[in-house]
């Protein structure tokens, strides 16, 4: 599997891929972040979120910095929201996954209250994800997105 094959898959395919059970390890290291699709949701349906995270993900480049827990934007030195990783139950699929909760981030409290993602480590060099606010299954499960090793 490599980032080429994520990128021709359709929804339905990210989700099988995302469902498949096997071992999970916290991800090390610095991966870029691309947009893969986005998902049927109501906050990928409600255009202020859309909008949102459209320029902030899909227009931005964007990565994660597993070392130091951090989300960066443009470039890994302009790392903002500070997450804390663990291995536990997807909030939006059956299945587990990498949760990252934000509850450490420096953020402003509304802003850090709504940010929850989670991945699914495929290998060593790329992860799974999905994008989204702080909410249940359909609701806050916006968009999958793959995270390749720098």
């Amino acid at each position: 599997m490599n980032l080429d094959n994520l990128k021709r898959m359709a929804g339905p395919q990210l989700e099988e891929l995302y469902l498949a059970p096997g071992p999970l390890e916290l991800p090390t290291g610095c991966f870029r972040g691309h947009v893969l699709t986005w998902i049927d949701s109501a906050a990928a349906r409600q255009p202020l979120w859309r909008s949102i995270l459209t320029v902030g993900f899909a227009w931005t480049p964007f990565g994660v910095d597993f070392d130091v827990r951090r989300w960066w934007f443009w470039h890994q030195r302009l790392a903002v929201g500070r997450f804390e990783p663990h291995i536990g139950p997807s909030r939006w699929r059956e299945t587990e996954t990498v949760c990252l909760h934000y509850h450490a981030s420096r953020l402003p409290p509304p802003v850090r209250s709504v940010l929850y993602d989670e991945v699914k480590p495929l290998s060593s060099g790329l992860c799974l994800g999905i994008g989204g606010i702080n909410a249940g299954r359909g609701e806050g499960d916006v968009f999958f997105f793959a995270l390749q090793r720098t």
